[in-house]
């Protein structure tokens, strides 16, 4: 097949607001929908407001230069590691977003929104499936890394007058050679996007020592 030529398109120009919620996570190794006109479903979770920078997909790659004895040039470079990551804020306090920020179980809440969330030192790290969902007008623009970790979390800034932040980075595991999906297509007629769709979990949740 011949891929077109590249050419100046303003419709390929995205802008990137929320589709819906916007973001979601589940268990590590939850299938996104099928396309970008299905919606997320359970056992995807909403993970709520964002702070106005919104989420940052980050791709940084690792190379090693072979420069043979007879030039002061490399002649190659070797590719030696690649990682994407996905860092965002999230701003509502719930038993998700917390366990999240700390890597720890999310507790249960009581039927008032009370919980107790213990904090602890040999507890093995949580593996994730996180999406971002962005649709400006009638397309569509989704990543999914279907197991993920928590590598990196911000100070939590508690100060009067601002949203106590949680701010979060997870990077994307290998996953039999994949480290994530990116889907790019149309919006539904009638698209919603309130928590119902087609997510389906291919994989138990997975903890990492």
């Amino acid at each position: 097949m011949t891929t077109p030529a590249p050419a100046l398109d303003p419709t390929e120009v995205q802008v990137g607001t929320a589709n819906g919620p916007g973001i979601w996570i589940a268990e590590a190794g939850t299938d996104p929908p099928d396309d970008t006109t299905d919606d997320f479903e359970d056992p995807w979770h909403l993970l709520g407001y964002l702070s106005e920078d919104g989420p940052t997909i980050g791709v940084s790659t690792d190379t090693e230069d072979l420069t043979p004895w007879q030039s002061r040039v490399p002649i190659r470079s070797v590719i030696t590691g690649r990682q994407l990551t996905l860092q965002f804020v999230m701003w509502q306090l719930n038993p998700r977003t917390l366990a999240l920020y700390f890597d720890a179980d999310p507790p249960t809440a009581g039927t008032d929104g009370s919980f107790d969330m213990e904090l602890r030192s040999d507890a093995p790290s949580h593996l994730y499936a996180v999406a971002i969902d962005t649709r400006d007008g009638d397309r569509v623009f989704r990543v999914t890394f279907g197991r993920a970790s928590l590598s990196d979390a911000g100070d939590m800034d508690i100060s009067s007058g601002a949203a106590v932040p949680l701010d979060v980075t997870l990077s994307a595991l290998d996953d039999a050679g994949v480290l994530g999906l990116v889907q790019v297509g149309p919006a539904a007629a009638a698209a919603t996007n309130g928590g119902t769709g087609n997510g389906r979990r291919r994989a138990p949740a997975e903890s990492a020592a």
